[in-house]
């Protein structure tokens, strides 16, 4: 599927998602790109975990184990991890944004004012271990024109 596709494919339940939230469209969509190569990785495809949300001893749906690259002191390993199952793209981006809101961690996500400070707390905040991952997303975000999706956001 290409970039342009995935965008389509989840832009509706991207934005619905986010109404009544302080996330931002362009940021949930650019993490999505990221973390699936848009769309194309099986952990998408095939389980529709469109952000890499690992399945903690709290999860209580279905689990998938997958191959996975995490930053260990700044060096990628390849170790495989429980993931979360959804059965489509809206319970999928829905969920990422409940496990955001119940984990303190994440609460200046919400306070951010614009796409790019949003992406800065959520590296801060640990989202991802990869020390390059909000240069990752604003990146996505600036490259695919994706700030469209903010306006669009009630």
């Amino acid at each position: 599927m290409t970039r342009s596709e995935f965008i389509h494919k989840i832009e509706d339940a991207v934005v619905l998602s986010t109404e009544g939230t302080g996330l931002f469209p362009s940021v949930v969509m650019a993490q999505a790109i990221l973390e699936t190569g848009d769309g194309n990785s099986t952990l998408a495809d095939k389980y529709h975990n469109y952000f890499g949300i690992k399945a903690d001893p709290m999860w209580k749906g279905e689990t998938v184990y997958l191959f996975t690259t995490e930053y260990i002191n700044e060096i990628p390993q390849r170790i495989r991890e429980p993931f979360r199952v959804y059965d489509n793209a809206l319970d999928s981006i829905r969920d990422r944004n409940l496990f955001l809101k119940q984990n303190p961690r994440y609460k200046d996500v919400f306070k951010a004012e614009t796409a790019e400070d949003q992406t800065e707390e959520l590296a801060k905040a640990g989202y991802a271990t990869d020390p390059e991952y909000a240069a990752k997303i604003k990146s996505i975000i600036n490259g695919s024109s994706l700030k469209y999706l903010d306006l669009k956001k009630k």
